[in-house]
């Protein structure tokens, strides 16, 4: 197995930093009970890259907008500000929004896609291969999530205390709103840098699955981040190389891998609490 992640370096190094990022910022994720808004947000994502195929298709002028990462990063952004700063007392709950957000952008995701020049819905379905990761893929992730797991490590505190104690964080003159929309801005950049590489199944998953296993192995928060670090990392590595081994689709293995290593974690957490 060795071998194989040597031969697919640059993909390999992409995965584990998709890893890195989607497993640290799951972990507040899952945490905050916002899973379906890291599921939305991927969907968006998905949009974006659909309407640059479309506007391309149709040779419509728009500027650095015509970039897929750009209009990706445009439409995240777009339901960052709309699921963080989202008013209390609405009449459609929370879960709804999260619902229509994501089935509407993923019917106009195929739909924009499918009346593209010569586009293919299922492209865009099918989209995100792994072991194709190129090498310009890579240098936005090493861009990206370094850079995201630096902002976690410099306001930690900050993180913590508004995703747990909001209220608190307010009467400490914490501006709780703005803490959660860079929070939030934190997850959909780690998404837009993994979404054209990993695609929307792969991602999600690398958000939720982890972040459970870290909290069923961990006793600390610190120590939750890094069980869930280093069970994304182990799925990433080894699900890639069993994909390459036994020609199985890379993604799929990455998240059956995860899995299985999320079992694992339930079972040493339920062997712990029964002695």
């Amino acid at each position: 197995m060795l071998e194989v992640l040597l031969l697919f370096r640059e993909a390999v190094l992409g995965a584990v930093l998709i890893a890195l990022g989607c497993s640290v910022v799951g972990v507040y994720v899952v945490y905050r009970r916002i899973v379906f808004v890291s599921a939305a947000l991927a969907q968006l994502s998905s949009a974006g890259v659909a309407a640059a195929l479309f506007a391309a298709g149709l040779g419509m002028g728009l500027g650095p907008l015509e970039n897929e990462l750009m209009l990706s990063s445009v439409f995240t952004l777009g339901g960052v500000l709309f699921f963080a700063l989202e008013a209390e007392g609405k009449r459609i709950p929370g879960d709804a929004r999260l619902g229509i957000a994501y089935v509407l952008a993923g019917a106009l995701a195929v739909l924009l896609v499918a009346r593209a020049a010569g586009g293919d819905a299922h492209a865009l379905l099918l989209r995100g291969n792994v072991l194709g990761i190129r090498i310009s893929e890579t240098l936005i992730l090493l861009a990206v999530v370094p850079s995201v797991l630096l902002v976690h490590f410099l306001f930690r505190k900050e993180f913590v205390f508004v995703s747990f104690d909001p209220e608190m964080a307010a009467t400490k003159g914490y501006r709780v709103s703005l803490w959660t929309v860079f929070l939030y801005l934190t997850m959909g950049a780690v998404i837009v840098a993994s979404i054209e590489s990993a695609g929307v199944l792969l991602v999600f998953s690398l958000m939720v699955l982890p972040a459970v296993a870290g909290i069923l192995l961990g006793r600390t928060f610190r120590s939750v981040i890094l069980w869930s670090a280093g069970s994304a990392v182990t799925a990433a590595l080894v699900g890639f190389g069993l994909s390459v081994e036994y020609d199985l689709p890379t993604g799929p293995a990455i998240v059956a891998t995860s899995g299985i290593l999320l079992v694992l974690a339930w079972l040493v957490s339920t062997s712990v609490r029964a002695r």
